[in-house]
């Protein structure tokens, strides 16, 4: 299995629903992808759009080897991303938990 990360436009989202739907994903991660914009950039984008449309979304989706270059190809063709990225999914994520220790007393 590999993780795809998308950085998309908050206004693709939509765009991205449908892609997902037909790609069969139905569960992402969406979390606000945070830019470092010095305070004169911030100005002048704030004065030629609004937040929303220039904003930037993280979607994060698992999926299975054989259907990545598939997802990759649709994501890009639907939502025009501004990056993409596929990274190895360890199948078990979960914190390995210490095994307790009995105390045996002779």
């Amino acid at each position: 299995m590999k993780r795809i990360e998308a950085v998309i436009m908050r206004s693709a989202l939509d765009d991205f629903h449908r892609c997902a739907r037909q790609l069969g994903i139905f569960g992402f991660d969406l979390s606000e992808e945070q830019t470092k914009l010095r305070d004169h950039q911030r100005l002048a984008i704030a004065h030629d759009c609004t937040s929303d449309t220039t904003s930037r979304l993280k979607v994060d989706f698992a999926v299975l080897d054989e259907e990545i270059k598939p997802s990759i190809h649709a994501v890009l063709e639907s939502v025009h991303p501004d990056s993409i990225a596929i990274f190895k999914f360890d199948q078990d994520t979960r914190p390995k938990m210490a095994t307790p220790r009995l105390a045996i007393h002779p």
